[in-house]
């Protein structure tokens, strides 16, 4: 790719991925045709397709438009060569406890980006009386049923609260979920246990009540825009002089923190009907960011942000409070000649950068992401590998640059 000047022009905002996966594993507690739509085409989509097919569960996708059929599932085991392509394959381990009472599945993959263990996962479906054992890297789990509980979370693990809902959607009794992540991948799973007949109270509170039912049917769910795709191109006009459309955002409250962060940025981002205008002079405004949890800015954005804020004139901080192993970004930027450091949590970045194309190489989907951006404001040209992650998480990144005027390709 090569340095931008100047963008201009419009790009439609692809489907969540943090939360069709969950759908799509969530579908697995019915019995029929789920049709999901808006849903991403990127690779873990493809990957959580895959892991359905090993249970005899038949999958079509055609014009963002997935359609799941679960009629005559069967029980299997998950094998660990595919659950290692994404970290989200761990949460079939609850629909599959919810349907058959046991469930062997390989240890999850996805990047690595600090400790992320699902000790919390069993620790709740241990209240819920599954018995566990891991052998091999693989997960064997089984219960006579599923009994709900009240079970604190001490850590509000977005993955752990996604299974322990699927696994109490049909365990008996009530489950109640303390100390719950509040995430909108949440929310949106919460709607759609919901409208397949599960019952739960507390949603967007970090308390979720739930009454499981052996009674749930098929429903079909529209994918919300992915606040994190949407996020990158907003932090990204704060470098570059921008004058964008982000199409396909009807409601911005689950992006206001990203919207916060860029009007510091100095972006000015307006809501219309259907889209965001997005506009800047590509001049960013030094300060001292943090990440945290939701509704805080999220963490799967702070590649994104270091890569911005060598723009400033003047010294900026992040710190980063959600994973300890995040900074790979640092290394890759300094061979473009950017100017910063990290030591512990944060990370300072110096003013003065003249940011020179290079090779450099996507270590994770976001800070793989964060590179692209970096490449728009070097000068010369600038070459990613390792795109295999950028594509987990962005349909296609090239041609969305390409609708708002960047000279970038695949090679």
């Amino acid at each position: 790719m090569k340095e931008a000047a100047g963008l201009k022009g419009t790009i439609q905002v692809q489907g969540s991925k943090n939360t069709v996966l969950p759908i799509i594993a969530a579908t697995l507690l019915t019995d029929g045709i789920s049709v999901i739509h808006n849903c991403p085409e990127i690779s873990d989509v493809r990957a959580m397709r895959e892991l359905l097919e090993c249970l005899n569960v038949r999958t079509s996708f055609e014009d963002h438009v997935l359609v799941i059929d679960t009629t005559d599932a069967i029980y299997a085991p998950l094998p660990v060569e595919l659950t290692k392509k994404l970290r989200s394959s761990i949460l079939l381990l609850g629909p599959m406890l919810a349907k058959w009472g046991k469930a062997e599945i390989g240890l999850p993959g996805g990047c690595n980006i600090g400790m992320r263990p699902i000790d919390i996962h069993m620790e709740g479906l241990g209240r819920m009386k599954v018995d566990i054992c891991c052998d091999n890297d693989v997960l064997i789990c089984d219960t006579f049923h599923l009994q709900g509980c009240e079970f604190h979370l001490r850590y509000p693990s977005v993955g752990a609260t996604e299974n322990l809902l699927m696994a109490a959607a049909k365990a008996k009794g009530r489950t109640v979920l303390r100390g719950a992540a509040k995430e909108p991948e949440i929310i949106e799973l919460c709607h759609y246990l919901i409208s397949i007949g599960v019952v739960i109270e507390g949603i967007g509170t970090d308390t979720l009540f739930v009454k499981g039912s052996s009674n749930l049917t098929p429903a079909d769910y529209i994918n919300v825009y992915d606040r994190i795709v949407a996020g990158t191109y907003i932090l990204m006009a704060a470098a570059v002089p921008s004058d964008i459309k982000l199409m396909g955002i009807e409601d911005v409250h689950y992006i206001k923190n990203i919207i916060r962060t860029a009007a510091r940025l100095g972006v000015n981002v307006v809501k219309f009907e259907n889209y965001l205008s997005i506009q800047s002079c590509g001049k960013v405004i030094s300060g001292v960011y943090e990440t945290g949890i939701y509704p805080e800015f999220p963490t799967d954005l702070m590649p994104v942000l270091i890569a911005v804020m060598l723009k400033a004139d003047e010294c900026c901080e992040v710190v980063e409070t959600v994973f300890e192993n995040r900074f790979s970004v640092v290394d890759e930027l300094k061979k473009l000649n950017g100017k910063l450091t990290n030591s512990g949590n944060r990370v300072q970045i110096y003013p003065g950068s003249k940011l020179q194309g290079h090779t450099v190489r996507a270590t994770d989907l976001r800070q793989g992401a964060a590179m692209v951006v970096a490449g728009l404001i070097s000068k010369g040209y600038t070459t990613v590998t390792n795109i295999a992650y950028i594509e987990r998480g962005y349909e296609d990144i090239v041609r969305d640059l390409r609708c708002v005027g960047a000279e970038v390709s695949y090679t």
